[in-house]
């Protein structure tokens, strides 16, 4: 079959992935099998996309913004049955009207829309997810998957980190350099797996909202003292008492806490929140 290839889009954010050592890290992060259907967001050229349909996989389906790119894929997968495709923005299309029981999620996220991608497939804290995926294998810029692995005390931890390890395991897989795409982006990417908690695996709602709340007020002045910042929402005899309780040191910044030092705090928070 002759195809010819579509040109990236700079407005949709296209960088087509040519790494095939990448695509094999990419397989292989995404453990496959013969129970899994796929959603993968942005197939473009469909590098990706025919890697994963040469695996045992139950199907796959994509969804494409690039109306260009529609036909191309069309023609490309025309005989493969496992093989299926949305034309649509996957910020404003309702996946449950696709049709399938997704398992994982696989994309090579544009970067202007990372965090609403978090959003919809990962979650958010405070609110419950509707669909609970086994795996999310995500490729994204690598300053914002530094961040979302960043440990206590590191320059990269913050809200964001916090937050998504209280909803899901994360794993970084590798750094991927420009040059493994076509055309290459200006920064540098990473390869990150997420696998999103349970609703009966996380923490009850109102600690969920509680710390949200309080990951707000310290981080939005991330600079300060957790024992300052607390003081817009907690008395001083409250911090103090939260400080004996917690054993939390409140003197020191929003990034050097730990995640179990987090739900200490909040779950003192929310006993005493008005």
């Amino acid at each position: 079959m002759n195809l010819k290839f579509p040109n990236a889009k700079k407005r949709f954010g296209q960088h087509w992935l040519i790494n095939k050592q990448i695509l094999d890290r990419i397989t292989k992060a995404a453990e496959l099998n013969a129970n899994d259907i796929i959603l993968e967001i942005g197939p473009g050229q469909g590098a990706l996309t025919s890697k994963l349909l040469d695996t045992s996989i139950n199907s796959l389906h994509a969804v494409e913004l690039d109306k260009d790119l529609i036909s191309f894929l069309n023609k490309k997968y025309s005989n493969i049955n496992k093989f299926s495709l949305t034309h649509g923005d996957i910020l404003s299309i309702n996946i449950d009207e696709i049709g399938f029981k997704f398992t994982k999620v696989i994309a090579n996220i544009p970067y202007n829309i990372t965090g609403p991608i978090l959003d919809i497939f990962v979650g958010r804290l405070g609110q419950r997810q509707k669909n609970i995926y086994k795996k999310i294998i995500f490729m994204m810029q690598k300053d914002v998957v530094d961040r979302i692995i960043a440990k206590a005390g590191d320059k990269n931890n913050g809200a964001l980190s916090t937050r998504i390890k209280l909803i899901a395991d994360v794993k970084k897989i590798c750094d991927i350099p420009p040059s493994s795409f076509q055309p290459p982006p200006k920064v540098n990417s990473s390869l990150i797996v997420f696998q999103p908690f349970s609703s009966e695996s996380r923490l009850n709602l109102k600690l969920e909202k509680g710390i949200e709340k309080i990951l707000k007020i310290t981080f939005n002045s991330r600079r300060k003292k957790i024992r300052n910042t607390l003081k817009s929402i907690l008395s001083d005899a409250d911090i103090n008492l939260f400080e004996n309780i917690t054993n939390i040191n409140f003197d020191l910044r929003p990034q050097d806490l730990t995640i179990s030092e987090w739900i200490k705090i909040g779950k003192n928070y929310i006993k005493i929140e008005k």
